[in-house]
């Protein structure tokens, strides 16, 4: 399931356009709130759109709310969880997309003590005992999974029920996305009020 609403912008950051200032869409203010504004705006640079679409959860508090609330609820049975957008950007030359860029965030199927499986190191790689990452360079797409314990939620979740967040986005560069996950995964981990927050690396670490 996919929480997600959309507006579109002309003109989306009026210091590149050039002309008179115009006011900034809240979406793309969500956006930055959430990813950071320079990473915002460098990345819809990138894009080569001349308008973009964005969309996202209506507020970082709205988004962070439903997270916790989801937490609170779930159960070691619980399988199904809902993937938010906390921003999502499409530009547009013309009537054809040139470039989308996408930061979502969910509660994770993988549990801490799934990490260590063949089949999943293979993709995912520990940083530190609250982080592990997944660069995917094909899809064009970077993953991190981030321990949060919720204040409220049963025991087992902090190791059971990680946070993945997800940046997609193919005009990027392996180097801004990671700028974007990470300035994604802390604002939302320092929202969230975590019991003990997650050690979010200001840099991707190499591969081993």
């Amino acid at each position: 399931m996919t929480a997600i609403a959309g507006l579109a912008v002309g003109g989306l950051l009026s210091g590149c356009a050039g002309g008179e200032e115009s006011a900034e869409s809240p979406k793309l203010g969500q956006c930055k709130t959430l990813l950071g504004a320079e990473n915002v705006e460098a990345a819809v640079k990138t894009t080569g759109g001349s308008d973009v679409e964005v969309g996202g959860t209506p507020q970082a508090d709205v988004l962070v709310d439903r997270l916790v609330r989801e937490a609170k609820r779930w159960q070691e049975s619980d399988l199904l969880h809902t993937r938010y957008t906390g921003c999502r950007m499409d530009a547009f030359e013309g009537d054809r997309i040139s470039g989308t860029v996408d930061a979502t965030v969910k509660w994770s199927v993988l549990s801490l003590g799934m990490m260590d499986s063949p089949e999943i190191s293979r993709t995912w790689r520990q940083v530190n005992a609250s982080v592990y990452v997944a660069p995917e360079p094909a899809p064009a797409r970077t993953q991190l999974i981030a321990v949060c314990a919720v204040p409220g939620a049963i025991a087992s979740q902090p190791s059971d029920l990680p946070l993945q967040f997800e940046v997609v986005g193919k005009s990027l560069g392996t180097e801004l996305r990671w700028e974007l996950l990470r300035a994604f995964a802390q604002s939302v981990t320092e929202k969230m009020g975590c019991a003990k927050p997650p050690v979010i690396p200001s840099a991707l670490p190499p591969s081993t």
